[in-house]
């Protein structure tokens, strides 16, 4: 992924267009669709000011990397800092294994919250259902 890229895909997550993205910006109406198609690229200035607005590290907006903002205190209980540890051990087979079956679980977890929402339809009478050969008899 490239700069230009990366900053079509921010856009578009706010839901602006290249104009209103321009407007929020103080840009010409045209700076942001040159910045996406590759025709311009922004100044220093201009860059810190998009990953401001956009509220990501410099890195993430020049696609260096895919951490949005790596600079961001998190208060992550103890069992999950014990997970790090435990994850940062293992080979990364057994990483990828992991991985995959946190996959599976959350996906079980969603299907099971979307099966609660719904209720569950059941038949109140028994229907007798004939066959097209038993009708004919």
């Amino acid at each position: 992924m490239e700069f230009k890229e990366r900053l079509k895909s921010l856009r578009k997550e706010r839901k602006l267009t290249q104009s209103a993205l321009g407007n929020i910006l103080n840009y010409g109406y045209t700076a942001i669709s040159n910045y996406e198609s590759g025709r311009n690229e922004p100044s220093i200035k201009d860059l810190k000011k998009i990953a401001e607005y956009f509220d990501v590290s410099l890195d993430y907006l020049l696609c260096v990397n895919d951490v949005r903002n790596p600079y961001v205190e998190r208060d992550y209980p103890e069992q999950f800092n014990e997970f790090k540890n435990v994850y940062t051990a293992l080979e990364q087979g057994k990483r990828d294994t992991l991985e995959d079956f946190m996959r599976w679980i959350l996906d079980q977890q969603l299907r099971t919250s979307q099966n609660q929402s719904k209720p569950l339809k059941v038949a109140q009478d028994t229907v007798q259902y004939k066959s097209k050969s038993q009708e004919q008899e």
